[in-house]
């Protein structure tokens, strides 16, 4: 089965970003069918091109003005990016499709992606508007949307352990990114844990016996390698003990649940909660990523009190008006309980200029407005975050 992406096809030069599996050398080749495209996946091209560079100007030579160059996987060679960026300063007409999953490779090797003349997209698993006909809700949550996953779901336990065990193979191990992988991996399995939980570096380097300072490095790979991203937390002014801790999700709840080792156990229904919350997240980003209108999203807590899931920024500051922003909270359950809204309701009260709307994201099938709060159910919810009624 293979669905279409919704991501756009740009006119331009762009860099696609994406995690190992999201499907970008699947997207690439449908989407520039008659491209000269350059696998550097392949052994023979990546000698070529990483002992000389320079070769691929030979290679395009031959090609006429507006035609494409896929390049797949440009990170296992960055310099090439400097012969991107001189080819492009020659205006011959000639266009780049590159593709890499190693923001940490490429930052490393000092890469300019074109002095900012180039497009920078992303590409995620699977979104609504992608999956809606062929996964559930409920299935992306406990397995995610992985392309693999939603295309084979006969063996998507064994697919996420093996895409853990990839990631580890491949882009831990060959690349040397860890001396030894034994912490890494305990990192790794707590990660997968506490998906969508605030982060707290003492407390997972004392779970994973690790030190705090690698603990964080190795936070920092997981972001490097886009298998992660930190939510920060935004600070209202309304409360004392507000929350400065960020939140850490995992890409995909799938790949959570295998690097947990969880893929072929039974997942209890915090963890779930916890999985829900991550593919409203998830949601959000790919919104962000298909539409080409990054919004920033933060959390909201205040110790020994409420919180909130997301917060998305829909108006930045001004000298004139404070930010808006957009309150959005997830809960698993398909009936509402009480409770649900007050964090929510707090907001709406206590932030009546800065927080525009609040919406509560549930797996029931009524839409309600609870003390100013609209709840509304997921499948909703996603057609309308997708449609550009939300943010």
């Amino acid at each position: 089965m293979l669905l279409p992406r919704a991501i756009p096809k740009p006119a331009k030069t762009f860099l696609l970003l994406g995690p190992r599996g999201t499907g970008k050398s699947t997207w690439l080749a449908r989407a520039f069918p008659g491209a000269l495209s350059i696998d550097l996946l392949d052994s023979s091209r990546f000698l070529q091109l990483s002992r000389s560079p320079s070769s691929l100007e030979q290679l395009v030579a031959p090609l006429r003005r507006g035609a494409w160059v896929v390049i797949d996987e440009i990170q296992r060679i960055p310099a090439l990016l400097d012969e991107v960026h001189r080819l492009y300063e020659q205006n011959r007409g000639i266009h780049f499709a590159l593709s890499g999953s190693s923001a940490r490779k490429l930052r490393r090797a000092g890469a300019n992606l074109l002095a900012g003349r180039a497009l920078q997209l992303h590409m995620l698993p699977f979104a609504w508007p992608e999956y809606r006909d062929a996964w559930r809700i409920d299935q992306a949550c406990e397995w995610g949307t992985l392309p693999l996953v939603v295309s084979d779901p006969a063996h998507r336990a064994a697919t996420l352990s093996a895409y853990v065990e990839t990631y580890l193979k491949e882009e831990i191990t060959a690349e040397a990114l860890v001396r030894n992988l034994d912490p890494f991996v305990r990192v790794l399995h707590a990660a997968g844990l506490y998906n969508g939980q605030i982060l707290n570096l003492e407390n997972l380097a004392r779970e994973s016996e690790v030190k705090r300072g690698t603990v964080e490095r190795y936070f920092q790979i997981l972001e490097d390698t886009l298998l992660a991203s930190r939510v920060p937390a935004a600070t209202l002014g309304i409360r004392t003990k507000e929350t400065t801790h960020p939140k850490f999700f995992l890409f995909d709840a799938g790949v959570a649940r295998a690097a947990a080792g969880l893929a072929r156990e039974q997942v209890d229904s915090v963890w779930l909660g916890f999985a829900f919350e991550s593919l409203v997240y998830h949601e959000l980003r790919s919104h962000a990523a298909i539409s080409g209108r990054p919004r920033p999203i933060f959390h909201y807590s205040v110790s020994g009190g409420f919180d909130v899931d997301f917060l998305v920024q829909t108006r930045a500051k001004t000298l004139a008006a404070p930010r808006q922003l957009v309150a959005i909270e997830a809960k698993l359950g398909t009936k509402p309980k009480r409770g649900w809204t007050a964090g929510l309701a707090t907001l709406l009260v206590e932030c009546p200029k800065t927080v525009r709307r609040a919406i509560l994201v549930y797996q029931g099938s009524d839409r309600l407005v609870v003390d100013g709060v609209d709840v509304v159910p997921a499948a909703t919810f996603f057609e309308e975050l997708h449609a550009g009624k939300v943010i």
